[in-house]
């Protein structure tokens, strides 16, 4: 006789916590929207090219290119590099191989992934360290 009314108050709780849950979910929703990916799945990532003596990607695009963070790094570098700056990229074995393959990984995230806005300028600007070589 204990049993129903076990069964019955365990199912109405369960109703309840799932209820509740489920409006959780529909609350979380609206208050954090899921954002649309920018990403084009047509297109493939890149591997990571070379760094000179596989050195860690900031150490090299940091420390040795000098692109900052952000787009405003990279944008600022950019508009500063000079034949100089190449010609001590050259001391710290960077080739010029190495600087068009960053180029070429960097175009690509440009078209891959509409949503990294620093992929443009880094794209330019090894563009450039490599007119410049």
């Amino acid at each position: 006789m204990l049993k129903p009314y076990l069964f019955v108050t365990l199912s109405a709780v369960l109703i309840a916590v799932s209820s509740s849950s489920f409006a959780e979910l529909q609350l979380s929703e609206k208050i954090r929207p899921t954002a649309k990916s920018l990403v084009n799945p047509h297109i493939d990532r890149l591997a990571i090219p070379p760094t000179p003596n596989h050195m860690s990607l900031p150490a090299f695009g940091q420390g040795i290119i000098g692109w900052g963070t952000g787009p405003d790094g990279a944008e600022k570098r950019l508009n500063n590099i000079a034949k100089e700056d190449v010609e001590k990229l050259k001391t710290q074995d960077v080739t010029l191989e190495m600087v068009q393959t960053w180029q070429k990984f960097y175009d690509n995230e440009t078209q891959r992934n509409a949503g990294n806005p620093t992929a443009p300028f880094r794209a330019q600007l090894m563009k450039k360290i490599a007119e410049l070589w």
